[in-house]
């Protein structure tokens, strides 16, 4: 029997089934824009960009124009590469989540006009798949309640929906990463190529698809 996971608060039967349907319907994302090659840590290119369509990102040229030379002054150093979520704690005051923080903001402070949120999540998850969530509707209606409580629990940090912390509460979660360890294993294990794609994701990423799934 599958280790059950909670997504929201929503409890999860069996992870590996919602994942290995994820890899099986969405193979083209998974291929083409989650592994389809390494990016070079400190600079974003047009043609990482050009991924975040498969996820109907909807980027326009001039958009891919702004996002490029934006990223120039970006501070990527301060965000390891391999970081994860996990370990960026809102209550570290000067630690990962201040800048994972600084560097998202890099970007929603100077956006124009139609790059909103989801956009950047899309081309920051692919820079840092571990640590930036693809906040999108979809996944922003799952969290929603979920965030503004994190909002009040961390009420230093001035906001009034925090997605990241909320999410990072189910990524840290004992049950969830057992749960997850679990059907990684099983997704390795499967016989079919697009499902043991998804093993190669990273744990925020298999998160995401789950509540992508339930959401």
């Amino acid at each position: 029997m599958s280790t059950e996971m909670k997504i929201a608060g929503r409890a999860i039967e069996s992870p590996f089934t919602e994942l290995a349907a994820y890899g099986l319907k969405h193979d083209g994302t998974v291929a083409r824009y989650d592994l389809a090659g390494a990016s070079e840590t400190m600079t974003l290119g047009s043609d990482e960009i050009a991924r975040t369509r498969i996820i109907k990102s909807r980027i326009s040229r001039a958009q891919s124009d702004w996002f490029v030379d934006r990223s120039t002054s970006a501070p990527w150093e301060d965000v390891p590469s391999a970081a994860n979520l996990a370990d960026a704690d809102p209550e570290d005051d000067g630690g990962l989540y201040a800048a994972a923080n600084a560097l998202y903001e890099h970007f929603r402070s100077a956006a124009p006009t139609r790059v909103a949120d989801g956009k950047i999540h899309k081309v920051l998850h692919l820079k840092r798949p571990g640590l930036v969530p693809i906040l999108d509707s979809r996944l922003r209606r799952t969290y929603s309640t979920r965030a503004v409580q994190a909002a009040r629990r961390h009420p230093q940090l001035g906001a009034r929906r925090l997605y990241w912390a909320a999410i990072r509460e189910d990524l840290i979660d004992e049950g969830n990463m057992a749960a997850l360890e679990e059907a990684r294993g099983e997704l390795s294990a499967h016989v079919d190529p697009k499902v043991q794609a998804m093993a190669r994701l990273t744990d925020l990423r298999l998160l995401d698809a789950v509540a992508w799934r339930a959401g």
